[in-house]
């Protein structure tokens, strides 16, 4: 038995079969189901699984990626899709999509990517080109990187990791409380209003890496 569960949609029974053996290939996954797309969500709403991987088939996947976290909040979405950039990234990182991975990628690649984020806590995104950087500024206040504090950028680092306040704290020595102090500050000074669109503003002005988003692990 794997350490992880996950379910698989898709409209072609073949390409979920080729996914199952790569998954069950790795030993770290159980794949406890894989479905069509129109049965995706009450599948996942009866089994709980911590991944859910579908290919969206050229829909818009955001809606199906709220819903799906109304049902399981604990889940990990992963999508793919046919062309990245043509989907509203910044509404799917919101919806609380944690992967969104081209068709291209070979069996293999995904469950590299998804063991990426299912083991380091990281957002496997499309190379973000100036389009998406365009869209999150869209309303936001001007970025004032430069008045982070030291303890507010080790933060922010961590942060980009998607660790959790209670796990930054545990990492910088600090108090729960104290965590979420830095946390507001932090999104006052890069003008977000919540940890995502701080990573957002965060990798535009340089402060994080892109690589840690790009939709293919570095070696």
């Amino acid at each position: 038995m794997g350490e992880f569960t996950i379910l698989l949609g898709g409209q072609s029974p073949e390409w979920r079969e080729s996914l199952v053996a790569a998954f069950a290939a790795n030993g770290s996954f159980e794949v406890i189901g894989h479905v069509a797309n129109a049965d995706l969500l009450p599948a996942a709403g009866r089994l709980h699984p911590d991944i859910v991987l579908w290919n969206v088939a050229g829909e818009d996947p955001v809606a199906t990626v709220g819903e799906l976290k109304r049902r399981c909040p604990f889940v990990f979405p992963v999508v793919l899709v046919d062309n990245p950039q043509k989907l509203d990234l910044l509404a799917l990182l919101r919806a609380g999509t944690w992967g969104c991975l081209p068709l291209r990628l070979l069996p293999r690649q995904i469950v590299q990517a998804v063991e990426l984020i299912i083991k380091a806590g990281m957002l496997c995104l499309p190379r973000l080109g100036p389009e998406f950087f365009s869209l999150a500024e869209r309303g936001r206040s001007p970025v004032d990187a430069d008045l982070l504090t030291g303890r507010e950028r080790e933060v922010l680092s961590l942060l980009g990791q998607n660790l959790s306040n209670q796990e930054i704290g545990r990492r910088l020595f600090m108090s729960e409380s104290t965590v979420k102090t830095h946390l507001r500050s932090i999104f006052r000074k890069l003008g977000a209003r919540n940890r995502t669109e701080a990573v957002v503003a965060a990798l535009r002005v340089g402060l994080l890496q892109e690589a840690a988003l790009n939709d293919q692990p570095r070696r």
